[in-house]
């Protein structure tokens, strides 16, 4: 069941660790949410689509829910309204926190 999250986003700019470069579409990329740092729940990638480029503040909205959204073992518990999480390659992208669950 592919379950999609309203995300508000933080990017982390170079000098907090982060990219040098703002994206500004949209990606797929590891997360790991604040209540399963330790990846009980295994490590899986993110699909985030932007809804608007991030502002000066580095601040986006976006749709979010997992790659492999149609395997049974996906963690879709996870997503759920106030969770907050970080999304990752080899540096921490930006850091978010579920708004809503969008309705089907």
């Amino acid at each position: 069941m592919k379950k999609i999250a309203v995300v508000s986003l933080y990017f982390l700019s170079e000098e907090e660790g982060g990219q040098k470069n703002l994206i500004n579409g949209d990606f797929s990329t590891p997360i790991v949410f604040d209540s399963d740092k330790d990846l009980d729940y295994g490590l899986w990638s993110a699909v985030v689509e932007i809804h608007n480029k991030p502002n000066e503040y580095r601040e986006a909205k976006a749709d979010l829910y997992f790659l492999c959204h149609d395997i049974n073992e996906v963690p879709n518990h996870l997503l759920e309204p106030g969770n907050s999480f970080i999304l990752r390659n080899n540096k921490i992208i930006a850091s978010g926190k579920i708004e809503y669950i969008k309705d089907r």
